[in-house]
């Protein structure tokens, strides 16, 4: 029975006692009034507070994307700089001349950067594998291991090397796994709904 039935059972009930019920009536719904408005208070006070902690967790979720965000590309960054260092690497001779004339070998060249490279992937190996999903962690340390087969063959490298060299096949190898580490991304990223819902095209 809600309270309106109450109200009007109870009025049926007072008219049958005579006039004195008119007053009965009014307080009877006074009090009815006050309950009802200190109830939808206590509600709207209830749903406010929910909000209000809705809102804290959003601004904390979007401060982490945020943050995470930053790390991702900053890991990004990192894998492509050593895939350009690879794609220079697989079209280049052994030796080439710099512009005073001198000579210089490739791999030697290739191994002073890449000991730049690798002191950078040892100083953020730990915060990468914390950062990243099973899969993606799965995809960077199949990179890894085909940046170790490329510099392997570029070690072994020499003018006389028979024709596709190795370290081209390896770099193929590498732009696959780039592939599918940058769709990965996106996917983990949502770039591609993010860039939908602003209606930007994506590329």
């Amino acid at each position: 029975m809600s309270t309106n039935d109450v109200f009007r059972l109870a009025t049926l009930i007072l008219a049958s006692f005579g006039g004195g019920a008119v007053i009965v009536i009014g307080l009877a719904t006074w009090l009815g009034n006050l309950w009802a408005s200190r109830i939808l208070q206590a509600e709207k006070a209830a749903l406010d507070a929910k909000l209000e902690s809705l809102r804290h967790e959003m601004r904390i979720v979007k401060s982490a994307y945020e943050h995470h965000l930053d790390l991702i590309l900053d890991y990004y960054s990192m894998f492509y700089r050593h895939y350009r260092l690879c794609q220079r690497t697989a079209r280049a001779d052994a030796r080439k001349e710099e512009p005073d004339g001198k000579m210089v070998e490739t791999k030697d060249e290739f191994m002073v950067e890449l000991r730049e490279i690798i002191n950078e992937w040892a100083s953020r190996e730990g915060r990468i594998r914390l950062l990243l999903p099973a899969t993606l962690l799965a995809l960077h340390e199949e990179a890894i291991g085909r940046f170790n087969e490329f510099n392997r063959a570029v070690a072994d490298f020499t003018s006389s090397e028979p024709s596709p060299r190795k370290k081209e096949q390896v770099f193929i190898q590498i732009e696959d796994t780039k592939s599918k580490l940058e769709a990965g991304l996106r996917e983990f990223l949502r770039t591609e709904s993010l860039l939908k819902e602003m209606g930007r095209p994506c590329e």
